[in-house]
């Protein structure tokens, strides 16, 4: 679905402004921040340059985040449908990459034949994204780049790179790849650690596209190299063994005592949850992202309540028998979308009464058909 640009408020930008990322230096160094100070140092153990660190603004421009790195502009569109715009110009970074441009070119002026540099640009970023206990809208991320000489542009030093990593970081787990192109790499791969024999992605990597060299006014026969990035979040979870995201914000104190090391994590009982299935009415063809979020914003100070939603099912206006049509309140064109909405606080039970009331605020706002209308369900353990 091609959508409007929707800008955030001022609110919205002053509070991703103020969130906490864990990946900066604290009192104690969260579990994130040891995490990647630990991979960054297992590469020097196994050879590779110390890393020039690169920080940024959390606001960036469209250009930065996308343009120089081969996005199309039609994708930019209305950019991705992850992207948070602040302006018509600039938005809420989605990937530290955005600060690799930049650096790539001060590299370049500097690196001497035979030399290598290592860039690392870690920090939190932000998403519209789905919500599951492997995600969340405001990701940690560590992007590691490579620049040598055009040489070093292998697929078996990628390999190698991607090994490193995870060594430092996961040792006792298995990883597997796969063939997945990108817009600044050649010979892009994603890759997967295994967790209980289940695939969980961890990060995406490929040789640094001359493209994307030749933009940068660098010259691909005197430079080349590797590029890789990170979800420091979720190999945080796969070292400790963390079984859900919201985890590592959490304020319980059960929970934060264990977040400054990476030690196994002790498990905190799991209280139960409660599930809905929630049936709407609906514009054609909103994603999953965009109905996570409005989601989110719905839910307000007990968004992190929700332990995940996914979708169920969609359905055309012209599927369904007339009285499902006229108990959903549908208008001509939209369609039915049926979500499983799953609550779970980590640090106490919700009330049926709160459940309840969220689920109605959440029913409301995303609810686009007659007023009044729409699927009420019952609450059940799951």
């Amino acid at each position: 679905m091609q959508e409007t640009k929707k800008y955030l408020t001022q609110t919205s930008i002053q509070k991703a402004m103020l969130l906490t990322d864990l990946t900066e230096p604290a009192a104690p160094d969260h579990a994130v921040r040891l995490l990647l100070t630990g991979i960054l140092q297992g590469l020097v153990d196994q050879g590779w340059p110390p890393a020039q660190v690169q920080t940024g603004a959390r606001i960036v421009s469209a250009e930065e985040n996308y343009g120089l790195l081969g996005y199309d502009p039609s994708e930019i569109t209305l950019g991705s449908a992850h992207t948070r715009w602040v302006d018509a110009c600039s938005l809420l970074r989605t990937q530290t990459t955005s600060h690799i441009p930049a650096a790539l070119q001060r590299a370049a002026k500097i690196r001497q034949s035979g030399q290598t540099i290592l860039l690392a640009a870690p920090g939190i970023t932000f998403r519209r994204d789905t919500r599951d206990r492997w995600h969340c809208a405001e990701p940690h991320q560590m992007d590691i780049w490579v620049l040598g000489d055009p040489e070093l542009a292998t697929h078996e030093h990628l390999l190698r790179l991607v090994n490193d990593v995870l060594h430092a970081c996961v040792p006792d787990k298995t990883w597997i790849y796969s063939d997945s192109p990108h817009h600044y790499t050649e010979g892009g791969i994603e890759v997967n650690v295994l967790n209980d024999g289940f695939p969980v992605e961890v990060l995406e990597c490929g040789r640094i596209a001359k493209s994307l060299l030749e933009r940068l006014e660098i010259d691909p026969l005197l430079h080349g190299g590797l590029a890789l990035g990170m979800g420091l979040d979720r190999l945080t979870m796969l070292r400790k063994g963390i079984p859900d995201i919201r985890l590592l914000r959490d304020q319980n104190e059960r929970v934060r005592a264990q977040m400054h090391d990476l030690n196994p994590w002790n498990a905190v009982s799991r209280l139960p949850s409660i599930a809905r299935d929630i049936s709407l009415a609906v514009t054609p063809g909103q994603s999953e992202e965009i109905l996570t979020e409005k989601m989110l914003q719905a839910a307000g100070d007990c968004s992190d309540w929700i332990e995940e939603m996914n979708i169920k099912g969609r359905w055309q206006i012209s599927d369904l028998p007339p009285q499902a049509i006229d108990r959903l309140g549908m208008l001509p064109g939209q369609e039915n979308v049926l979500l499983r909405v799953v609550l779970r606080d980590c640090s106490r039970s919700i009330t049926a009464a709160e459940a309840n009331s969220l689920y109605s605020k959440i029913q409301a706002a995303l609810h686009e058909g007659a007023p009044g209308a729409g699927y009420k369900m019952d609450l059940s353990s799951v």
